[in-house]
């Protein structure tokens, strides 16, 4: 009995001594997790206070960004035009400054590094962007909308199209079969400036038939349409506003350029004619009326402008760096080329450009001299209409429109004519031209006199210091 109760005290003190320990065990734990708990608090905390920060800086460089944009003219300054005091917002508060980037910066466009530095409690964060402002000749391809004058036609690239540089379109793309994309594709379609919230960001695909065209945001809709893109592409992109005014090209002219008016017919505008000897006179540009007297040119005694109350017809060689714009209809009667080329567009070295600009339409005329192959070198801009061909539905097949340049039309402009061979997705042209455009990338450090901007600028750089 004695043993027994003896044994019996001994368990019931083991029983209070294991549940004093297995309290302060839990209590221990307890406290181990709230520290945890308090830790993870301050880091929870510390980390939202540099994401904040980080939000702050972007939040800066957006803000110098929009500054740069709003103003009338490139800024030349040496200081910081946003204030040497941080400005609040939200949780906090950011300090920017803008300064000449000398890294990116050209003789004729200027680039800027802007410095954002966003402040949360104790937190900083300092980001770095550098800006150039854009030119519409910074695009081998620009449309405001794919498709042909008062809601016409879709226009399509086919299978038979490689378009050698940077595209962007505000409209949506329409890929019919194989075309080859060899710069960066952006289109707005769909995006935050599209005025329909119907719009979805994503391709039109032919899909074999004009009764099953599909959307879809994959780079190929196998096995009918399968284009290349080689340096990628965005959909959903910002809008980019084509201008839809002459009066500044005007104005340039005007203020020591050629400024001529035609109430009926349209100028004769000939780059290096032949002079009497049958020389070309390299260096000048020459104009008339129908049936009149030429007046020759040089072109290093105006400032590169020439601009045209009405219609003009072009050909030549350009041997100097020329804008020839008209308020209406502008012709391709015959090849436009650079001097210093070949028939691989502008040679190394080349220091011509030209600008061809209209308020209406670019026409390559239906004539002779266009029957067989048509040479474009320059920056092509159609404000209010299209760059398009005359009777691309009619005749024979013209081989090929060569552009070493740009293109930029409100509307796309029919070019040539189609069908299905019948192989897969190929494609055999009809009638007027098959595409053979080619990027000028000079254009983005030399383009032609007074040709647009954007409005807009483009990241060249971006850096993130901690």
């Amino acid at each position: 009995m004695n043993r027994f109760h003896f044994a019996a005290e001994n368990q019931g003190g083991s029983t209070l001594i294991g549940v004093t320990i297995l309290a302060i065990i839990m209590m221990l734990s307890a406290l181990a997790v709230m520290r945890i708990g308090s830790q993870d608090a301050v880091l929870a905390v510390r980390d939202q206070r540099t994401a904040d920060a980080f939000y702050l800086a972007e939040a800066g460089l957006g803000r110098a960004v929009s500054w740069l944009k709003a103003q009338g003219a490139y800024p030349a300054f040496d200081t910081y035009p946003l204030g040497e005091s941080p400005s609040q917002l939200g949780c906090g508060s950011y300090l920017v400054s803008i300064e000449p980037d000398s890294v990116h910066s050209t003789a004729t466009r200027p680039a800027y590094t802007i410095t954002s530095v966003g402040y949360a409690g104790n937190h900083t964060r300092r980001l770095e962007l550098d800006v150039g402002p854009q030119s519409f000749a910074d695009f081998l391809y620009f449309t405001n909308m794919e498709h042909e004058p008062s809601g016409g036609t879709a226009c399509w690239f086919t299978s038979a199209d490689v378009i050698d540089g940077p595209l962007h379109t505000n409209d949506q793309i329409h890929i019919f079969g194989d075309p080859v994309f060899k710069g960066n594709v952006e289109s707005g379609y769909g995006g935050p400036d599209d005025p329909n919230q119907n719009h979805n960001a994503a391709f039109l695909y032919y899909n074999g038939s004009s009764l099953h065209n599909i959307e879809s945001t994959a780079p190929n809709n196998p096995p009918h349409d399968m284009p290349t893109f080689e340096q990628g592409y965005e959909l959903g992109v910002s809008m980019i506003e084509i201008p839809d005014v002459l009066r500044y090209l005007q104005d340039l002219a005007e203020a020591g350029g050629v400024v001529l008016i035609t109430l009926a017919g349209n100028y004769e505008i000939v780059m290096s004619r032949p002079d009497s000897a049958g020389n070309p006179m390299y260096g000048y540009v020459s104009y008339r009326k129908p049936d009149k007297a030429w007046t020759d040119v040089d072109i290093s005694s105006i400032n590169g402008m020439i601009y045209v109350t009405g219609g003009a017809e072009v050909s030549g060689t350009l041997d100097g760096r020329l804008t020839i714009a008209t308020s209406s209809n502008l012709y391709v009667v015959d090849d436009v080329t650079y001097r210093d080329s070949d028939e691989n567009g502008p040679s190394e070295g080349c220091d011509d450009v030209l600008g061809l600009v209209s308020g209406s339409d670019i026409i390559v005329e239906n004539n002779e001299a266009n029957q067989q192959d048509c040479v474009i070198h320059g920056a092509i801009m159609a404000l209010n209409q299209s760059f398009r061909v005359d009777g691309y539905n009619v005749g024979e097949p013209r081989g090929d429109l060569t552009i070493y340049g740009g293109l930029v039309q409100e509307f796309r402009g029919a070019i040539g004519t189609v069908v299905l061979t019948g192989e897969g997705s190929e494609v055999q042209i009809v009638t007027g031209y098959r595409k053979d455009y080619h990027y000028d990338y000079r254009l983005r450090d030399m383009p032609p006199p007074g040709f647009f901007q954007t409005g807009t600028y483009k990241r060249l750089a971006w850096r993130d210091c901690g």
